[in-house]
């Protein structure tokens, strides 16, 4: 944010933490690529980029804190590259100018802007989610017998969670239900069991807080 800004280059501190981040940026139209990331620069983040192309932009994910997506690459989409970040936990959102209802509904908890958009708003937005308030819902994760985690114990655990905040057992049975049904997805997409429970892990995350947030 333009407010926390140290000075040219220099980490942003709020109550005794840096909190610039290293920003993933995929836009294939150069200047708004180009835009975004003087912007991001100015902001007081790291830009990663600009890539153009899913292929480009997959092999620095490991490097991001956040994203910032454009969802249309050319003949090509970046929702490739939103499921590899929903799985390792990072961050992102969506840039756009085409239709928002094309998005598939694994990513409706994510936030999606209009081109043109400026890069403050946005970083905003992942900075939060980056640096998420303490009592923030975690995502559940729980052991087995012989100290590995099954997919069973991970289900069990979320329904275990669910029957907490929701207000009847059928209601934490829906949520779980739909965590379920989008994650089968993955498994016809050919996932492994260990990203098909961190998948679990980060849709269970943003189901629980969506819920939680109608609930008061």
């Amino acid at each position: 944010m333009a407010d926390d800004m140290a000075g040219d280059g220099d980490d942003r501190e709020t109550d005794g933490e840096t909190r610039n981040m290293k920003v993933l940026v995929v836009e294939d139209d150069y200047f708004i690529a180009d835009q975004l990331v003087r912007e991001i620069c100015e902001l007081g983040d790291e830009p990663i980029g600009p890539f153009a192309s899913v292929g480009d932009a997959l092999p620095v994910i490991g490097r991001a804190e956040v994203a910032i997506l454009d969802i249309k690459l050319g003949d090509e989409t970046s929702f490739p590259i939103a499921d590899r970040l929903m799985m390792i936990h990072t961050p992102f959102l969506f840039l756009t100018g085409y239709d928002s209802q094309l998005v598939p509904h694994r990513f409706y908890d994510t936030d999606i802007y209009i081109k043109p958009s400026r890069a403050e708003p946005m970083l905003k937005a992942l900075r939060a989610l980056h640096h998420p308030p303490q009592d923030s819902p975690a995502a559940p994760c729980v052991p087995g017998a012989d100290g590995t985690e099954t997919i069973e114990d991970l289900v069990m655990e979320m329904l275990r969670r669910a029957r907490h905040v929701m207000p009847d057992n059928a209601s934490a049975e829906r949520l779980v239900e739909r965590v379920l049904k989008v994650a089968l997805q993955k498994v016809d997409q050919g996932a492994d069991e260990q990203d098909l429970k961190n998948w679990l892990r980060q849709l269970f995350a943003y189901e629980f807080r969506n819920r939680i947030s109608h609930l008061h």
